[in-house]
């Protein structure tokens, strides 16, 4: 059995659009992916998980 690699979740900053993966924190077994905390095309410090961009502001 092959193992497929875990897709992170993707945030996007709200002040320039820019995609990016979430940080992962926690062990193997019970890890999450939290936004970063700073955009690093920008600066921004507020984001949007991907899939709920499209539905705020």
């Amino acid at each position: 059995m092959s193992h497929t690699p875990e897709r992170p979740e993707l945030y996007v900053c709200m002040d320039c659009q820019s995609v990016h993966a979430g940080n992962v924190s926690g062990g193997p077994a019970d890890h999450r992916y939290d936004a970063p905390g700073e955009c690093a095309a920008c600066g921004g410090t507020e984001f949007v998980e991907m899939e709920n961009y499209p539905h705020v502001g």
